[in-house]
């Protein structure tokens, strides 16, 4: 297999809350008070070769987003190995490492948010390559009008403010400034969920474009399978921290393995079950502070048995590039 552009090995996140003076305090007199541990990210494993768009898929706080704000580069992990092109990021010159942060880029969920509210559209889109010498001073304002062609959006807009344009208008404006930089991969985290669903269609087809034009390579974060599916070459389902299957999109759609695969997708709407009665998956997420001995999901499982309570279940491969973490695929039962 050819090196991937972004490689993940073991890659853990943990959020520590440490005690503060009154609770040590406390701890002296007996209260016994310990940290809060979040493990946002356990041990993952990833590989996202040159020109794909990977698909992450997780209900909310299951740590997809602080994956790629790992793979971003604007959040630090706390073991494991981040690879770009084959070499540990953290092992690189501060040279390699600011090209790096510049072949990397990200687009947030909140359009409005992540853009500056003080600056007008040229500002937000030419800074970077200006500052980082991309492009010459003389030729900047071709420059931007040529990336705002590109997201389609109007040149003759580029000196209004963001709270001026609608919220497509200004997640383009965000693409436009991942764009500008040059990038080879983009971490896409929940792009178009705050879009309404026809504009979702426009923005993920400006994505698909600019994949083709650019050869550009994804990682496209998503609560909405379904959303994925029309993007993504492959798609990783994870819960509680936890990759628990990895499969090329067709495979995964076709016949999901995992339990809580299938329980995702038997609630995407299709047009041949409208007769479906939909039912949300039985059982709350666990607490990530105190998250469940074995495999995560078991508390929520239909197929539980002992082995899914006592042993975490290795991801392995039931396929040619197909990955489940599921005690059924070594043909266990009760």
């Amino acid at each position: 297999m050819s090196v991937p552009l972004i490689e993940l090995k073991d890659v853990t996140k943990r959020f520590v809350k440490t005690l503060d003076l009154a609770e040590k305090i406390a701890n002296l007199l007996g209260a016994h008070i310990r940290e809060e541990v979040v493990q946002a990210v356990d041990r993952v494993n990833l590989r996202i070769g040159i020109g794909e768009v990977l698909g992450l898929v997780g209900e909310s706080g299951c740590g997809k987003s602080t994956i790629g704000r790992i793979v971003a580069g604007t959040l630090s992990h706390s073991d494991g190995t981040v690879l770009y092109r084959g070499r540990e990021v953290a092992r690189m010159s501060p040279a390699e490492g600011k090209q790096v942060a510049l072949k990397v880029q990200m687009i947030f969920q909140d359009p409005l948010a992540s853009l500056n509210p003080r600056m007008r559209v040229r500002d937000i889109i030419g800074e970077a390559p200006r500052v980082h010498g991309l492009v010459a001073a003389s030729e900047i304002e071709d420059y931007l009008d040529e990336i705002m062609l590109r997201v389609g959006l109007d040149p003759s807009y580029k000196r209004r403010y963001p709270h001026q344009f609608s919220g497509g208008q200004r997640q383009r404006i965000g693409i436009a400034r991942a764009l500008a930089v040059q990038p080879e991969f983009i971490v896409c985290d929940e792009a178009v969920a705050a879009l309404d669903v026809s504009i979702q269609a426009q923005v993920l087809n400006v994505f698909m474009k600019l994949r083709e034009e650019l050869e550009l390579t994804y990682l496209f974060i998503s609560h909405d399978i379904g959303v994925v599916e029309h993007l993504a070459d492959r798609v990783a389902i994870m819960y509680l921290g936890r990759i628990v299957e990895l499969a090329p999109t067709e495979d995964l759609f076709t016949r999901p393995n995992h339990p809580y695969t299938q329980a995702l997708l038997r609630e995407v709407p299709r047009l041949d079950t409208r007769q479906h009665a939909f039912e949300p998956i039985k059982g709350e997420i666990p607490s990530p502070l105190d998250p469940p001995s074995g495999c995560h999901f078991h508390p929520r499982c239909p197929h539980v048995f002992k082995p899914c309570r006592e042993e975490q279940p290795k991801l392995m491969e039931i396929a040619p590039e197909w990955l489940s973490a599921c005690y059924l695929n070594n043909g266990s039962r009760r």
